[in-house]
């Protein structure tokens, strides 16, 4: 159930990875490329979480019983691209705040994370029947 989402955890946490890596690697002494390099992340970042919340939307989205926990997720959703959006607009004013506000990306994005990998699809079961799964299970391979 929601293979396609959590494996599309793999790009996220790739991305991730990089970003922490920069944030780790940060150099007083030449902050321009770091604050360039955060900046294309940031884009890339949200790209991906753009595409990766879509597949949930447009798979259990149009059920009327798992709309409650697609909305929830949706306000992580937004949550994380004001953060994304902060961090580039703090990349463009060089500003040590796009480093702080990444911590804060960090918590979210890893509690989100494993909160998909089990009490969303936990949610789901317990309000769609085997056939409801499976319908939303096929639109979703398809989007994938």
């Amino acid at each position: 159930m929601l293979k396609p989402v959590i494996e599309h955890q793999k790009e996220l946490k790739e991305i991730f990875k990089k970003m922490e890596f920069l944030r780790e690697s940060f150099d007083f002494g030449n902050p321009e490329a770091f604050y360039e390099e955060l900046y294309d992340l940031t884009k890339e970042m949200r790209n991906e979480l753009d595409y990766h919340f879509n597949l949930q939307i447009h798979s259990y989205g149009e059920n009327e019983k798992a709309l409650k926990f697609v909305k929830e997720n949706m306000l992580v959703r937004d949550m994380l691209f004001r953060m994304l959006d902060y961090i580039k607009a703090k990349c463009v004013e060089k500003s040590m705040d796009a480093f702080l506000k990444f911590d804060d990306f960090e918590e979210i994005l890893k509690a989100y994370l494993k909160k998909e990998k089990g009490l969303f699809i936990q949610q789901l079961k317990s309000v769609l029947n085997d056939e409801e799964i499976e319908k939303c299970e096929e639109k979703l391979r398809f989007l994938a």
